[in-house]
């Protein structure tokens, strides 16, 4: 897993200029998240690289096992345990 670090994005780029400079914005989605936003909507994209996107589904994925681990060793309060050694 890479080393990259989440924080809110601030930049907002229209989609207009979004389009004319495709790849400029495609390279700063790189390194960091890139909000697009459409005009005539209310509707904003989200634009990230594929490791970027990878890392959050990673830490998502962590949280998740980690709240199941908490969640069964609380249901297993209690009972017998299998050793590890015999």
């Amino acid at each position: 897993m890479s080393n990259l670090s989440f924080q809110k994005v601030e930049k907002t780029v229209g989609l207009s200029d979004f389009r004319a400079s495709l790849a400029t914005h495609l390279a700063k989605a790189r390194e960091k998240p890139l909000i697009v936003s459409a005009r005539r909507s209310e509707d904003s994209f989200i634009v990230l690289s594929v490791d970027a996107y990878n890392a959050l589904v990673e830490v998502r994925e962590n949280e998740i096992d980690s709240r199941e681990l908490v969640r069964l060793v609380k249901a297993n309060k209690g009972k017998k345990r299998i050793p590890w050694k015999r």
